[in-house]
């Protein structure tokens, strides 16, 4: 009966020493996978913009000259996507509720920031190249 008390106890502490080694390998790959996610977030070559969470995703695309870009808003709140200098003549959106759409066609090179008008920590940029 001794042994088989010594035996079980053995067992569990097995079971919870590999359990807890487990842990800490989903762990560190969470981390791992947060890191390259935040690394590829500069300028990324695409044409959609996600408005989630208070934010622009990603915050900074690279598109060729005549490329339209679309934002969708997925927060509940509404938002607008509002070029920082008026006169160059970039995006400049009504309030976006949620669900919807604004696009725009950017026909000029250069680089164009833009914000939230109502939240204007919401930054982004979209660079244009020839």
């Amino acid at each position: 009966m001794k042994y088989k008390l010594a035996f079980a106890s053995v067992l569990i502490v097995g079971l919870l020493a590999a359990g807890c080694s487990s842990t800490t390998s989903t762990s560190q790959n969470t981390t791992s996978s947060t890191s390259s996610t935040q690394s590829t977030t500069t300028a990324q070559a695409t044409n959609s913009v996600t408005i989630s969470n208070y934010a622009f995703s990603p915050s900074s695309i690279t598109v060729k000259k005549g490329t339209t870009v679309t934002w969708t808003n997925q927060d509940a709140v509404s938002h607008t996507v509002t070029d920082d200098d008026a006169s160059v003549g970039g995006p400049a959106s009504q309030l976006i509720p949620q669900g919807q759409t604004y696009t725009f066609t950017f026909n000029t090179a250069g680089t164009f920031t833009y914000h939230c008008q109502p939240h204007p920590y919401m930054k982004g940029t979209v660079i244009v190249t020839e």
